[in-house]
Parts: structure tokens; C-alpha cells; sequence
């Protein structure tokens, strides 16, 4: 298994796999000026106090359902407005919240990358690194439906949104808070909930055309977009419509020097002080994409190099020409101390078959609605349309090779007649004369190969949304009080289907089994029977696997077929409050919200024919092609749910005590009933005390949840493909949190000092499904910080909060390399019951085979600090004209502490410093604005990380990322008040990846593509 930066979930495979703050709105907005300066992701109780340095303006809140004064907040809540995405020309909300706020880490899945099965193109948001399940995202506070898969294939185990869906040119800001939410709208809230505020007071129209390009003219991607509002009935009623179009298009790893068969990469060391040495061009050695002769079904090796098979002069293996009309040496640059690798030469290129981005289309149309229907009635109403189409581009092949099976099975080598009539006379001698010499039978010889010209591992997810918000609120008296109530209703409902073609191995096998016809015709050896699957054409065609690119378009598609796989996921959400004021304190009101919420998930992933494979007699399923069967999952659960918030303002500013200025006191909590959990009590509890109105301190303590999901719960035990760090393996022996126990226990199991283990490497057949008796993880959460606004500075806002996350009962998706940790780094090994979860082969000590699934088994512990800087100053203030123009800075940060995860008793897993979660990260903008000219300029920072920071430093020949600078910059115009031109460059100094050049894809993104260019023009009336 290899986990992801921040993996709380596995990537598990079907297949064999080598591994390579908001004021609320009374009345009709104004149009937003085109050129106004912005706040980026910025603390939102200042952005909102723009009346005055007090702050104490009345405000609806994300993380509660109460209206407050601004600094009466108790939780840490940052901001990334509709300004900043249009300056930036963000058109994934999803990417510029990775982007703009480091609270956010590298994504379960999103555009960019290894793409997730059966949902390519899908974003998930991460925030604190903790899983894309356990960040909740709301839109105009308002539960989303999920688009996730059910199948335990998918890049994330939970019920995420999917932020491609959300059409970025209707965002009105993009509200996060840290840790507090669940008390407030229940599951998933565990490392905090985003809010997406949509423009619902639109007025006007609005249309935008944007082009971006690399300057290599790679990562080319358009939008168009309309926004279009109306005010009617004396502005009682208004409504927004949104239609926007965006298409990427793809890249595959090859495309570029950084990600492609040329990039760098860490080898086993053949000999010196490290096990890990920097070299470049990671080849195959045991197959390639022209197929290598082999004498016998396996291989003898040195370094990965020398092959039982057809020798060349050199010692190397022969291997056919790209053309198949002859057999050349196998090359390479230097030997590793690997039978999986290589550098260099003409190897199999594993790093050029993968995804770099998806190529997508995505339509979204959208309607907000309210109408004032007296004075105390109002009613509300959305209606979503979401339509993407995104393709991953490449993904590992079909293999036929030793490496992956027994030959005559899928995935081992092909079995091939000496006498198949697609081999020259040349090359049949050389075969022949090789087998005789091993006094092997000369008739047949086996040839290993990676089918790359008949399977690109490409697939396509066509993912449709619909959802639909309806709600009525209103106010009454009531014993000489005013009370406020709502009601909404939400409805939503994904389908995704997933498309791909797939070699069926029966035809395969079939169709290489050529001989020469009566009249001197190439055809299938007759006697053969088709596969029971229907392929693109029934009619046997014989296929030239010697070279590459050399069969025919008959022959590939007598051997493919289309696999479709569709997920239905639902969910329909009803919340019920009421609120007011109990009793009138000395320092202002005595505030409630009493409610109640109902809510009903249902997900169903159907895997289709192909992949449901084919049920014998005995219920055993035999697959179609080289994947597992897979199985269908379907569940649902629904929830009772009752909640309140109490607001309780001690001191003000009007009683002039001394030593403070405000002090306030807020707390919530929510009963959640699971129909497939129980009961559970989530609740919080916060202050903010401000001495003077400078200054303010706040801090909670939050009790959170999340419940399993359908998959968790209900996906049926199967077959799965996964790899992973053997801890015994020799490159993994020093690892974990007690390498002195891990080596005890190695060698307790017999397992040799320089194994060197196949699974780190490829990937093994095991079992996986789901668990129907799991419970909630719970997390208990402080957060403590302080904000300042300084009265003599103005327009300076300084913030800083403490964040400390610990989950318990975490549920953890097991792979092969946690059950093997929890094994070997135990003192109670072998007794240990994870010892029991996995098998070894007592003469080659490789695992072959293994059990893994999901427990509520796991801790995860985080502690880090989020600040941010935000400075706005007219340039009257040092001396310069009115019509001068004004500056402003913003500075976001994070810096982690500790991140540590666990399964039982294992050793911990840092899961810091990695490159895609270095300990230092920040965003800041610098902005100049000057009526109808603006010019950002922003700096984004990532801090020296590890390459490995599980290993020890001493095993790797460069253990260190350097740290990483990168400068992007923004220039705009507005024309005649109602035209803007928007022009974007990224990566201005076209910096490239760090040294040494293997880190997160995500995170070195522009880095990767260099130097790139958007242009965005507008209209507005």
C-alpha cells in the first residue's frame, strides 16, 4: 500500500500495480466594484469590522447559528472572498483553498495526479491534513451531497463534496472554521467545516471568458461564465441565475521532466552508507513495452539485471525492437539493488503511465431565489445543476509478466509458440538455440511485456448532480419577546458512471496463439473459445504482441471489452430552529437556538459486468480480466438529531469595567442518533475575553464526531491488490517508532539482514471489505489564540490560534504495511493478533497474502499554529494625493507541531514534514489598488521537508527538500466601469521543483507545469 501525504485512507487496487463572515443581508446588494482591493483568506471577524477599529457589528457566523458582534468569537474562522478567486482566476474552489489557506492540505483526490477509481476529476478538500472525511463543507450553510464512490476503491473512504460542482463565478466568499462545528451541524465536522456563500443578492449581468495556458503550452484550460440577477417587486423578491462552462485539458506523467521517464527518483543502494541514492529514469527491467523472451516461467537476478532468458553480449536480456522485427539489448544506465528497477536505458518506463491532470469539462447552472412574503415570512429556495466529464488520462497497464502471475494466468507471462508466424526467421533461431542450450523444450517460450499499445489504463467518469434547497423563515412575538424560526428542506442526488476498456483475458490468450492458415493467411489456432463477456468485435483476429503498436485494430478489439461501473448516492436533510433572546444581562442579551435536524444518506455503487465478473457454480467469482472481481455495495442510514447554542455576554464595553473591555461566553451541543451507531453527544464550549478593544483572546474545547460510512460499513469482503514498506525489508528496518523491537522481531521470523521485499515494490493479492459493527470516531479539540487590531494602526489586523486535534477511535483503513507495523513493532510479537492478519513464504519470505479492512482502531494527534496578517493604508497616510491609491498585505500561515498517527499499539507515524505537509507553509499577497488599476503580487513559501519521514535521515543519500519560493502576480484594468481585463502569471521566475525533484505532484504543481498565463476579460452591467 503506499499512503498518500496525509493517508487516513488506502489506495487500494483492483489490479496488479508496481509502484512508482458575513453581515446579513436586509435588502438589495450592490454590485460589487470590479476593482475593489480584497481580503484574502483573512480572519472574517475583521474583514467584517470595516465600521470601525471596535468591531462589535452584529453577525451571522459560520460555526454558529446565532448572531454575534465580531469580537465575541470564540473560534478561529478565516476567509477567502469572490475578489481573490477572480484575481487569481481560480475555477476550482477546491485548489484555491489548497492554494490560498495552509490550513489545507494536499487533497484525497482532485484534478491533479493519481485519480481515484470509478470518480476521476473529483476534489475533496483536507483540511490540517486529517482526511477529506473529516472536513465538512457546507454551501449557504447547508449540507451538500456527496459524489464519492461506495466501493472500497475509491481515493477516500467517507462522504466528502465534491468541489468541482461548485461554479467558482457565483462564490461570494469561502468561509472555514477550525474544530467547532460539529456541535452545530453534526457528523464530519472533525478538523472544521467550510461554508460556501454563494451571491444570492446578485443584481445585474455579468459575463467572463478566461484562457490559461503554460508557457510550454501544456495545461491549457478555458471558462466562460454567466452571472445574471434581478430585484422585483420593490426588491421583496430577487433571484440569480449562474451558468459556467470550464474545460482542462489533460496531461498525462510523461509530458513533463518532472513527472515522466526521465525524472528523478530513489533507488536501492547496491552498496555504500545509504540504502537510498538519487538516480534518474526508473526503468522495469523484467518486462517491457516490446515484450522480453524468457526461457522458463521466472527469472534468476542480480541487481535486477541479469535474466534467465535470451542473453546479449553484455549479459543483459534481449528484448524485441520497437518494430518486433528484431531482438536488441536490454540497456541501462547503472544497477540498483532491486529486482524491480533500474536507471536508465530501455527498460519499462513506469513513471510516463500515469495521470499528471485529468481532462474535464464541467457545466454547472444555477438558480438562488428569495421573496419576502410579508414582513415576518420569507422564503428561499436553490436549484443545482452539475454536470462533469473527466477523464484520467493513464494509469498502469496490463501486465504479462513473471512479476505478476504464473504464466498462462492474467498478468503472468504469455505462454508463446516458437513457431507463431509474427516472429522472424532471425528471431526464432535465437529463441530456439537459447532453449536448447538451457535444455528447456524448444516448442514454446514465454514472453513478459507490458500491454501498453492495447490497455492505457484510461477511464472516464460522466458524473451528474442535482439538488434542490427550499426553506421559510420568519419571526413572532411571544411574551413580550421576538423570536426568529426557519425551516429547510435539502435534497440531493449524484449519479456517476465510470468508463473504461479493458483487455479480456480469455481473448487475449486467444488471440496470441497465431498460426499461419492453409493459404498462407495469419489467423487464430483454431479450437478456441471466446470469453463469455462480449468484446468490441466477436471475430477472433490474431495479435502481433512482438514490439509495440504493431496489432491490428481487429485484433484489439476482439480483446477489449467496456467495463461501466454507476454510483447513486442521495441524501435529503430537514433542519428546524428557533432563536431568540431569554433574558436582557447587564452586557446585552441572554441568546438561544433550540432544533432539530433529520438527515438520510443512501450510496449504491453498481460495478457493472465486467468488473462483478463471472459467478461459477460454487459462488466463486473468476474475473474477466486482470482486476479482482469487485462487489456491489449498497447501504443507507438515517439520523435523529436535536441541537442548541446558548450566547451569554458578562462584561461590554458600555459598563466600563476596568481590565476589560468584553466578555463573552458561548457554548453549543447536539445529540446525534445514528441508526446504524446509536447515540452520541457532541458539544463545545468557548470564551473571548477582550481587556481593552485591541485586543481579544478566545479559546474552545470541542467534543466532535464523525459516523462510518456505507462503505465502512457495508462494502462485502473481496479481493484487492495492495503494497506497501515491509518493515522488514531492508530499507524499512531502522523505520518506526522502535526499530530496536522491529529488527528483534524481523529476525524472530526469519527474515534474512538485506531482504529486499517484493511488496514494497508490487503489489500482492489479498482481502478487504467493510464492518458493519464499527462506531464513531470521536475527537476532543481545543483551539486558544488572540486577535489584534491596534486603534493607532489602523487597518491592521494581527491573529494567531492554537489548534490541538486528538481523534480516537479513529477509523482506520488498514493496508498491508499498518497490519505488518502493528506486527512487527509490537513487544507482544508473535502472540500480537495482527501477526495472524498476513502470510510469508518460509523460503523467500515474501508476503503472499494478507487480510486488511476497516476498525475502529486508530489515533491521530495534531497540533499546530495558524496566523495571519491582513494591512490596508491608503497612501494618503504617508503624504501622497487622494487619488494616490492604497496598499495592502496579507499573510496566512501554518506551522505544525506534531501530527502523529497510530493503529492500536503500533509505532507512531510522523505524518509531518513530508513534502506534501512540510512544517512551515504560507500564502501572502501584496496588493495595489488605484481606482480602476490593480496589481497583486504573491508569494507562496513551503518549508524544508523530508523526503522520508519515517526513515531515518542516515538511510537516504539526500534526505532533505530544500525549502521552496514560489512568486505569482496579477494585473488588472476596469474600462468604461464595465469592462475588466485580468491578466494572471504563475510561477513568475518559472522555479522548478525542489532538489531532490521527487515531491508531492500537488504541491509542486507550478512548479511542475513552470511558468504559466491566464487571461480573463469581463463585462458587467
Amino acid at each position: 500500500m503506499t499512503r498518500g501525504q496525509t493517508v487516513r485512507t488506502v489506495t487500494k487496487s483492483t489490479s496488479v500495480t508496481p509502484v512508482a463572515a458575513s453581515t446579513q443581508a436586509t435588502g438589495p446588494a450592490p454590485k460589487p466594484r470590479p476593482a475593489a482591493a480584497s481580503s484574502t483568506t483573512t480572519e472574517r471577524t475583521a474583514a467584517l469590522a470595516e465600521t470601525g477599529q471596535g468591531g462589535t457589528e452584529n453577525i451571522l457566523v459560520t460555526g454558529s447559528r446565532l448572531t454575534t458582534n465580531s469580537i465575541s468569537e470564540v473560534q478561529p474562522v478565516t476567509t477567502m472572498d469572490a475578489e481573490q478567486i477572480r484575481k487569481r482566476g481560480y475555477t476550482n474552489v477546491g485548489l484555491a483553498l489548497m492554494q490560498e489557506n495552509p490550513s489545507f492540505g494536499v487533497p484525497d483526490n482532485s484534478p491533479i495526479g493519481s485519480q481515484g477509481s470509478n470518480g476521476a476529476g473529483q476534489t475533496y478538500v483536507n483540511m490540517y491534513n486529517l482526511g477529506s472525511q473529516r472536513t465538512l463543507t457546507l454551501v449557504n450553510g447547508h449540507r451538500f451531497v456527496s459524489s464519492a464512490t461506495s466501493s472500497i476503491f475509491g481515493s477516500v473512504s467517507g462522504s466528502p463534496v465534491d468541489f468541482s460542482m461548485i461554479p467558482s463565478a457565483l462564490v461570494k466568499k469561502v468561509e472555514t472554521v477550525s474544530v467547532g462545528g460539529a456541535p452545530v451541524y453534526g457528523s464530519d465536522a472533525i478538523a472544521g467545516t467550510v461554508n460556501i456563500k454563494m451571491d444570492d443578492r446578485y443584481q445585474g449581468i455579468k459575463l467572463d471568458g478566461q484562457s490559461g495556458w503554460s508557457q510550454r503550452l501544456q495545461d491549457i484550460n478555458y471558462r466562460l461564465s454567466l452571472a445574471a440577477g434581478h430585484h422585483f417587486d420593490h426588491d421583496k423578491g430577487s433571484i440569480v441565475f449562474g451558468a459556467e462552462y470550464n474545460q482542462q485539458f489533460g496531461m498525462k506523467d510523461s509530458d513533463t521532466p518532472w513527472t515522466g521517464a526521465n525524472s528523478y527518483y530513489f533507488s536501492r543502494a547496491t552498496s555504500g552508507p545509504y540504502s537510498y541514492v538519487l538516480s534518474q529514469g526508473s526503468r522495469e527491467p523484467t518486462y517491457t513495452a516490446t515484450g522480453i523472451p524468457t526461457i522458463k516461467d521466472g527469472y534468476a537476478n542480480k541487481y535486477g539485471v541479469n535474466y534467465d532468458g535470451i542473453r546479449s553480449p553484455t549479459g543483459t536480456s534481449m528484448i524485441f525492437s520497437n518494430d518486433g522485427k528484431s531482438l536488441i539489448p536490454e540497456t541501462y544506465n547503472h544497477a540498483t539493488n532491486s529486482s524491480t528497477n533500474v536507471a536508465g536505458g530501455n527498460g519499462f518506463a513506469t513513471a510516463n503511465y500515469d495521470n499528471l491532470i485529468v481532462d474535464q469539462q464541467r457545466l454547472t447552472l444555477t438558480s438562488l431565489a428569495h421573496y419576502d412574503i410579508t414582513d415576518h415570512l420569507h422564503a428561499s429556495w436553490e436549484g443545482w445543476y452539475g454536470h462533469t466529464l473527466s477523464t484520467n488520462t493513464a494509469h498502469t497497464p496490463y501486465y504479462s509478466a513473471y512479476a505478476h502471475g504464473k504464466a498462462g494466468a492474467k498478468n503472468g507471462s504469455l505462454i508463446m509458440s516458437t513457431d507463431n508466424p509474427y516472429l522472424t526467421s532471425e528471431e526464432r533461431t535465437t529463441i530456439i538455440n537459447a532453449l536448447a542450450q538451457a535444455k528447456q523444450s524448444t516448442d514454446t517460450f514465454y514472453l513478459n511485456r507490458a500491454n501498453t499499445d492495447l490497455y492505457s489504463g484510461a477511464y472516464t467518469t460522466d458524473e451528474q448532480l442535482f439538488r434542490t434547497v427550499a426553506g421559510l423563515n420568519g419571526d413572532f412575538d411571544f411574551l413580550h419577546r421576538n423570536f426568529q424560526w426557519e425551516v429547510s428542506g435539502t435534497y440531493g442526488r449524484s449519479l456517476a458512471s465510470t468508463t473504461q476498456n479493458q483487455i479480456v483475458t480469455q481473448n487475449l490468450f486467444n488471440a496470441v496463439n497465431a498460426v499461419r492458415g492453409s493459404n498462407g493467411a495469419i489467423t487464430c489456432a483454431p479450437g478456441y473459445t471466446n470469453a463469455t463477456i462480449a468484446t468490441k468485435s466477436e471475430t477472433c483476429a490474431p495479435l502481433d504482441v512482438f514490439g509495440v503498436n504493431q496489432a491490428s485494430q481487429q485484433a484489439v478489439n476482439y480483446v477489449t471489452a467496456v467495463s461501466r461501473t454507476n454510483q447513486v448516492n442521495s441524501q435529503f436533510d430537514i433542519v428546524a430552529d428557533v432563536k431568540g433572546k431569554i433574558v436582557q444581562l447587564p452586557a446585552g442579551a441572554l441568546s438561544f437556538v433550540l432544533g432539530y435536524e433529520h438527515r438520510r444518506e443512501g450510496f449504491q455503487f453498481n460495478p457493472g459486468t465486467f468488473k462483478a465478473g463471472q459467478i461459477q457454480a460454487d459462488g466463486t467469482c473468476t474475473p474477466y480480466g486482470n482486476s479482482v472481481c469487485e462487489t456491489a455495495v449498497s447501504g443507507a442510514y438515517h439520523t435523529h438529531e436535536a441541537f442548541g447554542e446558548l450566547d451569554a455576554p458578562l462584561i461590554s464595553p458600555q459598563m466600563h469595567v476596568a481590565g476589560v473591555y468584553n466578555l463573552a461566553l458561548h457554548s453549543a451541543g447536539r445529540y446525534v442518533y445514528n441508526s446504524m451507531t446509536g447515540g452520541f453527544w457532541t458539544w463545545t464550549a468557548g470564551a473571548a475575553y477582550s481587556p481593552t478593544r485591541d485586543i481579544t483572546f478566545r479559546g474552545n474545547y470541542t467534543r466532535s464526531l464523525r459516523a462510518p460510512s456505507v462503505t465502512e460499513l457495508f462494502a462485502p469482503q473481496a479481493s484487492v491488490y495492495d503494497d506497501g514498506a515491509d518493515p522488514c525489508d531492508y530499507g524499512s528496518i531502522n523505520g518506526g517508532s522502535h526499530p530496536a523491537i522491529r529488527a528483534a522481531n524481523c529476525a524472530k521470523a526469519g527474515v534474512p539482514k538485506g531482504f529486499v521485499s517484493r511488496i514494497s515494490s508490487s503489489s500482492v493479492l489479498g482481502t478487504s471489505g467493510g464492518n458493519p459493527h464499527l462506531q464513531n470516531e470521536a475527537a476532543n479539540s481545543f483551539t486558544g489564540g488572540v486577535l489584534i487590531r491596534p486603534r493607532p494602526v489602523s487597518g491592521l489586523m494581527i491573529q494567531a490560534d492554537y489548534v490541538d486535534i486528538l481523534i480516537k477511535h479513529e477509523i482506520a483503513d488498514l493496508g498491508i504495511s499498518d497490519v505488518m507495523d502493528a506486527c512487527y513493532d509490537s513487544a507482544s510479537y508473535p502472540s500480537n493478533s495482527w501477526c495472524n492478519q498476513f502470510t510469508r513464504d518460509p523460503n523467500t519470505h515474501e508476503i503472499t497474502n494478507f487480510t486488511e479492512g476497516y476498525y475502529n482502531i486508530a489515533s491521530e494527534h495534531f497540533r499546530g499554529l495558524q496566523a495571519s496578517l491582513r494591512y490596508d493604508m491608503p497612501l494618503t497616510k504617508v503624504g501622497f494625493s487622494p487619488d494616490a491609491g492604497e496598499v495592502g498585505v496579507s499573510l496566512n500561515y501554518l506551522h505544525q507541531f506534531y501530527h502523529a498517527y497510530q493503529v492500536g499499539s503500533g509505532s507512531l507515524q510522523n505524518e509531518l514534514g513530508g513534502s506534501g505537509s512540510p512544517k512551515d507553509n504560507f500564502t501572502a499577497n501584496f496588493n495595489y489598488t488605484r481606482g480602476p488599476l490593480y496589481f497583486q503580487w504573491q508569494m507562496m513559501y513551503y518549508g524544508k521537508s523530508r523526503v522520508s519521514p519515517n526513515v531515518p535521515v542516515s538511510e537516504y543519500e539526500y534526505p532533505y527538500y530544500n525549502q521552496y519560493f514560489l512568486f505569482n502576480m496579477t494585473t488588472g484594468y476596469t474600462f468604461l466601469k464595465h469592462y475588466n481585463a485580468n491578466f494572471v502569471m504563475n510561477n513568475v521566475f518559472d522555479a522548478r521543483p525542489q532538489f531532490p525533484y521527487t515531491g508531492s505532484t500537488s504541491r509542486y504543481w507550478e512548479g511542475i507545469i513552470g511558468r504559466s498565463f491566464k487571461l480573463d476579460i469581463s463585462a458587467e452591467f
